[in-house]
């Protein structure tokens, strides 16, 4: 099976691709990764989640005004 990076767009073999299933505002989103471009997906989801953790702890603070 074949699979197309969603980073780089290259065409890729099944035994080198990482798959991450991830829920978006569309549903369940696949995102195939070739080896090339996985840190740098890695990297940005990282980021991604330390932004929502600090996001959820902004909406916790109670506000006095």
């Amino acid at each position: 099976m074949r699979y197309i990076c969603n980073q780089c767009g290259t065409v890729i073999q099944e035994h080198n691709v990482t798959t991450h299933y991830k829920t978006g505002p569309n549903g369940l989103e696949i995102v195939a990764i070739c080896q090339l471009c996985l840190a740098e997906y890695l990297e940005k989801e990282k980021v991604d989640t330390d932004r929502k953790g600090e996001d959820t702890e902004l909406k916790k603070i109670v506000r006095k005004w």
